[in-house]
C-alpha cells in the first residue's frame, strides 16, 4: 500500500515548521512576524501549489509568493504613471519581453511549461498576471541558460526577483525625483 499524499495546506505547515530554526534566527519579533505573514501567502495560493505537483514543496510557495509579490506591485503603482515598464528599459536595444512561442530558450520553455498546472487553477485575473510574469523572464533566457537545466527552477525565481526588485528601485527613484521637484516649486 502506498502513502497518503497530505494536502498541500499541510505540506505548507510541514514545510514551515522546517524553517522555524531560520525564522528564529531573524533580528525582532518584527521581523519575525513578517517572516510567518509571508509564509503564509501560500495559503491564499493553496489550490496552486497543490495543483502545481511539485516534490520540492518549497518551490510552490516560493512561487506564490513571489507572485503575490508581482500582483502587489501592480496594484501599488498601477495609478502611478511611472510605473517601471520593462519593455522600456533602456539598457539594451534588445531587450524586450520575448513571446513565448518565438524564444528558443527549451530550458526556460521547460520550466515555464512546469508551472501551467499552478496556473491552471488561479483565478482569470491571477492567471493572466502570472503569465504576464513568466513572460518577463525570457528576456533572461541566456541567464537562465548557462545555469543549466537542473537549476532552472531557482534561475526562474532569481529572475522574476530580479525583475521585481528593478521595479522597486525605479519607482522608489521616481518617487524621490518627484519630491525633490516638489521641494524646489514650494
Amino acid at each position: 500500500m502506498g502513502r497518503t499524499i497530505p494536502s498541500f495546506r499541510i505540506a505548507t505547515v510541514m514545510e514551515e515548521e522546517e524553517w522555524k530554526l531560520f525564522r528564529k534566527y531573524l533580528r525582532n519579533k518584527n521581523e519575525k512576524k513578517l517572516f510567518t505573514h509571508m509564509f503564509l501567502i501560500a495559503n491564499l495560493y493553496n489550490s496552486a501549489c497543490s495543483n502545481a505537483v511539485n516534490p520540492i514543496r518549497i518551490h510552490p510557495i516560493m512561487m506564490s509568493i513571489i507572485l503575490h509579490h508581482y500582483k502587489m506591485l501592480k496594484e501599488q503603482t498601477s495609478s502611478f504613471v511611472g510605473f517601471y515598464n520593462p519593455s522600456k528599459d533602456n539598457d539594451n536595444d534588445d531587450d524586450h519581453i520575448y513571446d513565448y512561442n518565438n524564444n528558443h530558450s527549451t530550458i526556460l520553455k521547460q520550466e515555464i511549461d512546469k508551472w501551467y498546472n499552478f496556473s491552471f487553477v488561479l483565478r482569470k485575473k491571477n492567471r493572466i498576471l502570472f503569465e504576464e510574469m513568466l513572460q518577463s523572464s525570457y528576456k533572461y533566457s541566456s541567464s537562465i541558460d548557462v545555469k543549466g537545466k537542473e537549476n532552472s527552477t531557482e534561475s526562474l525565481f532569481m529572475t522574476l526577483i530580479f525583475e521585481q526588485y528593478k521595479k522597486i528601485i525605479f519607482n522608489s527613484n521616481h518617487n524621490q525625483h518627484q519630491q525633490h521637484q516638489q521641494q524646489l516649486f514650494k
